[in-house]
């Protein structure tokens, strides 16, 4: 007859085997994903083509739980109705696909009232391919590797007492091997710590110091320290009956010897102590005094937080997406410091998020509610408040989910950037430390409560008026890379006010042997003339975002582009790409001489039809019925009243220009004040 214990053994033995394996891959796995996160620095880790994430946030409703982990896999057939993980921002978000077009792709919680901003195919990590409900906990549990493996080696003794023969119950080798080396260990840790009580050798920092054999009558003296009388006595005098006779001969060990020991790694050493023990033995006698960072440390700071950001977002369409992505970053840091570094509970992040959109676009861009209004610095604030208090109302009144604490979260916010509004005015136009000191306290005091505490609110000061600090810093140093001493911009004022012609010119030396003409010629005509457009628009972008900073909304720049680059389409898009921003388009006009508009009128209207402005140089010429429709698109018509140093009257001009056209007319020498027109 087969023996059923023998069997039953078998099984056990093979399950646990099984469950060692599981556990063995699960680890490795874990392992795996801290390597790619943890140490390369990756944003998550993939596994042919699959990643894992757990789900924070109730905005998928009931499709998608908090605490849900979702298998993504990566794929760029993305299609409606598809729930994909995306990046932006620098977090992860979970939404369903509800529009796309040609590579762009708008996307919304379930749950939430609002669409998201649309994010292209190079942000998607990929589509949820399965749901995995409540897997949260695993992720402290199993997926743990110190938990991981305190069970695969709890198994593995489970095993290896199955493995006991019942009957002879006989220690196996291995068994009999490892008890020793324990016992071995045990005694020889006990000889140790008897060694060392008795050794006055020190141990500083972390390393065995031996002290210099002394000569035979200092040894025998006694040492008086703290009123204690202390015996000194050589290590090879010391006799202890209890020891063992193995380790009779043993020496005083070297800071190398300890350093292999597993006893002297494992020696764990609060870092309060040290300090504290350290403190002791210091006597300070004056008041501390306080070193500010010196200039070396502060640039390394904004070093460090620009390589930070490169991290987070590699890259731009142009410097004003990038300055203003600096700027959300800075917010962000800011509401996390009035947060006192608490995680957002349940619609805080969608919350948060719609009032940095609706701040960001009134307070940089100009644009509170549907259309671009004009204020300045004055009235601004007053405006921007009013937008996020409407802005609240409309989120209260369309929110349909079942958050009791909805209205309480939305208030909590609209206090929050309403305090942003204050803080950030109060930085910008006040330089005495102290009085800004107060005037952050005062108005976080009313908008953020009188609960906090002095000493926090102090701290919560100190972080924010860092952060804001560190942040001017680094965009400053962003601006400056791209300004240059080789060119300069000029401005030149026209008769409408508030709009400038820019001019762009050089400051580069040439060699003599070149006559003016030549410079001149070269500098102006084919494809210098076209590359010229970059470095004048690069500074130009510079000069806007300086604008955009200091709420001066209300400047517009007019600059020529050469009819050469009209034909190459490549070069084009990339100059057009330059300022391919809102506040760019309408704040930055693009020069055509008619007879240029009128030969390429086709791709002006496409531009048009982008968001870009146009302006037109009529000089003296009529205008053909033909190009009517491309007029009317146009800005400003300028009309030059002097041609060919004579008077000329202009009534013959304005009678083929539309009535209600002549609003748009300004009599000015455009061409004298853009540089002339070059590059033809």
């Amino acid at each position: 007859m087969v023996n059923k214990g023998k069997i039953s053994d078998k099984i056990i033995n093979v399950v646990l085997n099984i469950l060692i394996f599981i556990f063995g891959v699960v680890l490795l796995i874990s392992i795996y994903n801290n390597i790619q996160v943890k140490l390369l620095g990756n944003d998550y880790s993939s596994f042919f083509g699959y990643s894992v994430f757990e789900v924070q946030t109730g905005s998928m409703g009931e499709a998608v739980e908090p605490g849900d982990w979702i298998v993504v896999k990566y794929s760029r057939n993305i299609k409606i109705d598809d729930i994909v993980t995306f990046k932006q921002d620098g977090e992860f978000i979970t939404h369903r696909v509800i529009e796309a077009y040609q590579g762009t792709f708008v996307t919304k919680g379930d749950a939430n009232d609002a669409k998201d901003d649309p994010i292209t195919q190079e942000q998607i990590v990929g589509k949820v391919v399965k749901i995995l409900p409540a897997f949260g906990i695993f992720k402290k549990t199993i997926f743990n590797p110190i938990v991981l493996i305190a069970i695969i080696i709890t198994i593995y003794l489970v095993n290896l007492t199955f493995k006991k023969n019942k009957k002879e119950k006989k220690m196996s080798k291995l068994d009999i091997i490892v008890a020793n080396i324990m016992k071995k260990l045990k005694i020889f840790s006990k000889n140790i710590i008897k060694l060392i009580k008795k050794d006055n050798k020190k141990i500083v920092n972390d390393n065995y110091v031996k002290e210099e054999l002394k000569p035979k009558e200092v040894i025998k003296n006694e040492i008086k320290e703290e009123n204690n009388e202390v015996k000194v006595t050589k290590v090879e005098e010391v006799k202890d009956e209890n020891i063992d006779e193995t380790i009779t001969d043993l020496k005083p060990l070297e800071a190398e010897d300890l350093d292999k020991t597993m006893y002297f790694r494992m020696i764990q050493v609060d870092k309060d102590e040290i300090e504290n023990a350290y403190a002791k033995k210091i006597e300070v006698e004056e008041e501390p005094v306080v070193v500010e960072k010196d200039e070396e440390e502060k640039v390394d700071e904004v070093e460090l937080k620009l390589e930070m950001l490169q991290n987070k977002k590699k890259k731009f369409k142009n410097i004003i997406e990038k300055v203003m992505f600096m700027k959300e970053e800075e917010i962000k840091e800011i509401i996390d410091v009035l947060n006192n570094g608490e995680p957002l509970k349940t619609n805080e992040a969608t919350i948060k998020d719609n009032f940095l959109k609706i701040y960001i676009d009134g307070k940089y861009y100009n644009y509170c509610g549907d259309i671009n209004v004009e204020y300045n610095g004055r009235n601004m604030n007053v405006r921007l408040e009013t937008a996020l208090k409407e802005s609240a109302e409309k989120m209260l009144k369309s929110y349909k989910g079942t958050d009791n604490k909805y209205s309480e979260k939305v208030k909590k916010y609209t206090n929050i950037f309403t305090l942003l509004i204050h803080l950030e005015h109060t930085y910008l136009v006040i330089d005495d430390n102290k009085i800004k000191k107060q005037t952050y306290k005062n108005k976080m005091i009313k908008y953020i409560g009188t609960e906090v505490d002095p000493k926090t609110i102090n701290e919560m000061i100190s972080k924010i008026l860092k952060i804001q600090k560190t942040y001017k810093s680094a965009i400053k140093v962003v601006l400056e890379k791209l300004e240059t001493t080789l060119f300069e911009l000029n401005y030149n004022a026209l008769s409408i006010k508030n709009i400038y012609a820019v001019e762009l010119n050089h400051n580069i030396n040439f060699s003599k042997v070149y006559s003016d003409y030549i410079v001149d010629k070269t500098y102006s005509d084919g494809i210098v003339a076209e590359d010229k457009i970059e470095v004048l628009l690069t500074l130009l972008l510079v000069q806007i975002v300086k604008d955009v900073l200091n709420a001066d909304f209300n400047k517009k720049y007019i600059f020529y582009l050469p009819e050469s680059l009209y034909t190459k389409t490549n070069k084009l898009d990339k100059i057009f790409n330059l300022f391919a921003d809102e506040y760019a388009k309408n704040n930055i006009i693009v020069l055509a001489q008619y007879e240029e508009l009128s030969r390429n009128k086709k791709v002006i209207k496409t531009l048009i039809k982008d968001g870009y402005k146009f302006a037109v140089d009529l000089k003296a010429s009529k205008v053909n019925t033909k190009d009517q429709g491309v007029i009317e698109a146009m800005e400003y018509i300028f009309i030059d009243k002097r041609v060919k140093g004579k008077m000329f009257e202009s009534i013959d001009v304005l009678s083929s220009i539309k009535e209600e056209l002549h609003n748009k007319i300004a009599y000015d020498d455009i061409a004298s004040k853009v540089g002339s027109y070059w590059g033809n």
